[in-house]
């Protein structure tokens, strides 16, 4: 079944337009005008802010990484990979020791729901949240879970093209490493007598240019600059000889 929200998300160019992306449609389905994804960092054990909207740098700072053994509404979704709603924070005696932030910044309810794939693999958190005491409706929720659950998707594939692109680029300088290995080569098998006929002479001055080209892309060029690019190497006819000549020495 097409998924016109899948596919929208689909045409993001990197992580960073999927969730921008992401917090503004969960923006307009909680009908919140304040909110922020977080991704998972594995290695560091804890949830980051990626994308936001509407806060202040002390919330930012406060909740700038939040671990699974915190108390807020995005800790509580990483342990029980649902969504939790926490419809007045000051009614929520985990939120204590935090309310002046949340009150400074505005905020009294507030929606976390985890970004998870179909496969079943935890990405981060998308929470909106409210100026005053809010429950999400039922429709919104499910609208809510499935954009989290479409990012979760999307962020995947955006990951896997990742890698492959960098394997594309390991190929294209491996490549590139090849042909000026066969340069070089081609380079010493021409005559390099004074009296070499002009065509030889030509190609030899085409393949030491073209060598110093391959070498700045080899040694110059940072990796994503190569991955799309035209190859440094443009085509070279070889020399069409008299009869019974040869570059050979």
């Amino acid at each position: 079944m097409f998924d016109p929200l899948a596919e929208q998300l689909s045409r993001c160019s990197d992580a960073q337009s999927i969730i921008q992306c992401v917090l503004h449609q969960g923006l307009d389905l909680s009908r919140a005008s304040v909110g922020n994804v977080q991704l998972m960092n594995w290695s560091a054990g804890c949830l980051e802010i990626k994308a936001q909207r509407g806060f202040n740098d002390e919330f930012l700072n406060f909740f700038r990484t939040v671990y699974i053994e915190d108390s807020s509404a995005c800790a509580r979704a990483l342990q029980k990979r649902q969504s939790v709603i926490i419809r007045d924070v000051i009614a929520d005696g985990q939120f204590a020791s935090c309310l002046h932030i949340l009150d400074r910044a505005g905020v009294r309810a507030v929606q976390s729901t985890p970004m998870i794939s179909s496969s079943g693999a935890f990405m981060g958190v998308l929470s909106t949240h409210f100026p005053a005491p809010h429950q999400p409706d039922e429709r919104e929720m499910r609208g809510v879970q499935h954009l989290a659950q479409a990012a979760a998707n999307a962020l995947i594939r955006q990951r896997a093209a990742s890698v492959s692109a960098h394997e594309q680029i390991a190929a294209s300088l491996s490549r590139l490493s090849l042909s000026y290995d066969a340069m070089e080569r081609a380079e010493e098998l021409l005559p390099r007598t004074p009296g070499q006929n002009g065509d030889a002479a030509r190609y030899a001055a085409l393949a030491s240019s073209a060598r110093a080209r391959l070498a700045d892309g080899l040694h110059n060029k940072a990796p994503n600059e190569t991955l799309g690019r035209p190859s440094v190497l443009e085509p070279i006819s070889r020399p069409r000889l008299p009869p019974g000549e040869s570059t050979a020495p």
